[in-house]
């Protein structure tokens, strides 16, 4: 299991990926609206924290969270706004209420689960009913040598089955780009 290396945070917050995973897009396809809370699960230092906190507007709030205090300094040192709460996690366990978050997004993490099971089930235990997950992770059968080991990735099957025996339902588990799948998924 490869944790990402908090030395190279700032491959995360370059241009093109941005222009490859398209976060505003990201956010239009999970549909949740304005004024929601948010929960970017495995945040970095930001890549998705700071498109969410404009979509999610002054009423809304994002949830900024993730196991690395370095990365979570990282985010930090950019500022995010008023909207935006950082928070340091815990693998499996969330410091989060039951069922007080409007949507969940892991971007490129659930590979790094240990326990992907157990993240899911909590996961599930922080969503409101009719809360939505986006997961979008690295393709195994890609010749693409960024990102993580091929033997560190998940195949989109493999991922889709553990957020069903999670309990949610599945909405999409499609190829998202040449590199990557991605899981929308509800309670």
């Amino acid at each position: 299991m490869h944790k990402f290396d908090p030395e190279k945070a700032e491959k995360l917050i370059n241009p093109e990926r941005y222009h490859e995973l398209k976060p505003d897009i990201l956010l239009q396809r999970l549909a949740v609206p304005p004024g929601s809370t948010l929960l970017d699960l495995g945040c970095g230092n930001g890549f998705f924290t700071f498109p969410a906190s404009a979509a999610m507007g002054e009423n809304g709030m994002v949830i900024a969270a993730d196991t690395s205090s370095e990365m979570l300094l990282a985010l930090n040192r950019r500022v995010p706004g008023d909207n935006v709460q950082v928070l340091e996690v815990e693998e499996v366990k969330l410091d989060i209420e039951d069922e007080s978050v409007d949507g969940v997004v892991t971007i490129t993490v659930f590979h790094e689960f240990k326990k992907p099971s157990e993240n899911l089930v909590e996961i599930y235990r922080v969503l409101k009913p009719g809360g939505k997950l986006m997961i979008i992770d690295w393709k195994p059968d890609t010749e693409n040598m960024s990102g993580p080991s091929q033997s560190d990735r998940v195949f989109v099957d493999d991922a889709h089955k553990i957020v069903e025996e999670a309990g949610f339902s599945i909405i999409v588990a499609e190829p998202h780009s040449e590199t990557k799948w991605i899981i929308i998924a509800g309670k």
